[in-house]
């Protein structure tokens, strides 16, 4: 009962991961920039108003000290042709009067002994009643300073006010403190006004980004959602598969990458297509003659004195057989790097002749005439003997089987940059220019109408370019169509201690 549980929450626990929809690319684009775009929209607007409402506050008390001034300049022209206080105060009053009207204000004069002497017509309370406060503030007026004062005289307004106070002057000297009192709630409904408009331009302006944004996602997400598409065909073995690409940005480059990928695999499709053709036939044709050959001997068709012949042969299809696994092999080996490299020094002249004599039975029967020029008191290299004796190996085969009847092979080495270069060359084999690229890559067999020998399996230059990666070296390739020469190059480093070297 409790393993039918177990397997019941197992099978709900799958169901419920198959109903779980991952964020594409596209929500996952639209979400990240609609949040950068609130976020942003959001501190611009809160900063563009608290800014905007900085700059109206100063405005306003910018207007208030402009009439203050004016009054105080009508003062002091009163007061030139005036001397009688209350005339003087009686005229201030009417300015004051008009000031208020155009300002939305209340007015008080306050003189040097604290004492309210003016005050506007609409105040709620009248002179007697103002005591004045803040005598630190009126005691800076009187001393010539200007003042700002925002939510100030609480006690005095029902409403938060912006207060600035004046200096009246006259002969030089400090009269009168005019304090002017404007009602916020006036300034902040402008001010919401304005936030109001702001906040609709936010708005319209949030919402056009927002459809560019959800266009240009869209239009990104496009062409990653083909490649997704053609990479699943690819991966399905589908190598003919192309992303149609357009523009030369990232997402672009992507597609041609990936385009490219398919073509190799395509090409490397092809070659291993081919490989396994000419391995399946390779191995098909000895076995067949390996079958005929002992079918004959077991049904009594070879007599008993002739079975020895036709072993041998049996034995030699076996062998060659053998070669060919051996081969391939050992270019996985290779390829893999599981065989780590064993270097020491070494004399690559003396190299070259050992393996040069495996080849001698050739030489004599296709009368090739081979030639060897080493570098004048030849440095000791620095690799993998072994390796480097099947590289050498792998080249020299490669010029017997496709140097020409009576040609000649040359291998020479020369010190040049620091390093040992040996050249692999023989005369009979021109190699066109758009084959030298590929006769380095896995499963490709040259044009075998070009050699003699066609039992190859087109697997030795990529062995000696994989061992010779190993050594972090290289093998180049030149082939003239004049002479009829190819030459294989490759360099070795040189051996620095040779107290143990080997040749």
């Amino acid at each position: 009962m409790e393993y039918k549980n177990r397997m019941g929450s197992w099978v709900q626990i799958r169901e419920i991961k198959k109903k779980i929809v991952f964020p594409t690319l596209f929500s996952r684009l639209v979400t990240v920039y609609i949040s950068i775009l609130v976020v942003t929209l959001i501190v611009l607007f809160v900063a563009f108003t608290n800014a905007f409402q900085s700059y109206f506050v100063e405005y306003t008390q910018n207007i208030m000290i402009k009439q203050a001034t004016g009054l105080a300049e009508e003062y002091y022209q009163i007061g030139t042709y005036s001397t009688s206080r209350e005339d003087i105060l009686a005229k201030m009053m009417y300015r004051i009067k008009v000031m208020d009207s155009y300002l939305e204000s209340t007015t008080w004069l306050i003189d040097r002994n604290y004492g309210v002497v003016v005050v506007s017509e609409h105040a709620s309370q009248n002179k007697s009643q103002i005591i004045v406060p803040n005598q630190k503030d009126v005691q800076q007026v009187l001393e010539g300073n200007i003042v700002r004062i925002e939510n100030g005289f609480k006690e005095y307004f029902s409403t938060p006010v912006l207060t600035i106070g004046y200096p009246i002057q006259m002969r030089n000297e400090v009269q009168y403190a005019l304090f002017i009192h404007t009602p916020m709630p006036l300034i902040l409904r402008t001010i919401d006004e304005v936030r109001n408009i702001i906040l609709k331009v936010v708005a319209i302006t949030g919402t056009i980004v927002f459809l560019w944004i959800y266009m240009i996602s869209k239009q990104m997400s496009k062409p990653l959602k083909q490649m997704n598409a053609v990479a699943k065909q690819i991966a399905s073995g589908q190598f003919s598969k192309r992303i149609e690409v357009s523009g030369r940005d990232e997402i672009a480059q992507l597609g041609l990458s990936l385009n490219n990928m398919a073509y190799e695999l395509n090409k490397i499709e092809d070659k291993r297509k081919k490989f396994l053709a000419n391995v399946s036939h390779d191995l098909r044709s000895p076995l067949t003659s390996i079958q005929g050959f002992v079918t004959a001997i077991l049904d009594g068709t070879i007599p008993p004195e002739s079975a020895e012949k036709y072993l041998k042969i049996v034995l030699n299809e076996s062998r060659r057989m053998i070669t060919m696994t051996n081969t391939i092999l050992e270019l996985s080996r290779v390829e893999e790097g599981v065989t780590p490299l064993r270097r020491v020094s070494f004399h690559m002249g003396c190299l070259v002749k050992s393996s040069l004599a495996s080849f001698e039975p050739i030489m004599h029967e296709r009368k090739i005439g081979v030639f060897t020029h080493f570098e004048k008191d030849e440095p000791y290299v620095w690799g993998d003997i072994d390796m480097m004796s099947r590289v050498l190996q792998n080249l020299m085969d490669n010029a017997f089987k496709f140097v020409n009847e009576g040609g000649r092979i040359e291998i020479t080495t020369k010190l040049k940059y620091g390093k040992l270069w040996t050249v692999v060359s023989n005369t009979g084999s021109y190699i066109p220019e758009e084959e030298q690229k590929e006769i380095w890559d896995r499963f490709y067999k040259g044009d075998g109408s070009r050699g003699k020998d066609k039992k190859g399996l087109g697997l030795g230059l990529v062995i000696v370019k994989e061992i010779l990666k190993q050594h972090d070296e290289n093998i180049k390739v030149n082939s003239s169509e004049k002479d009829g020469m190819v030459s294989f190059c490759f360099s070795l480093p040189l051996a620095k201690d040779v107290s143990n070297h080997k040749i």
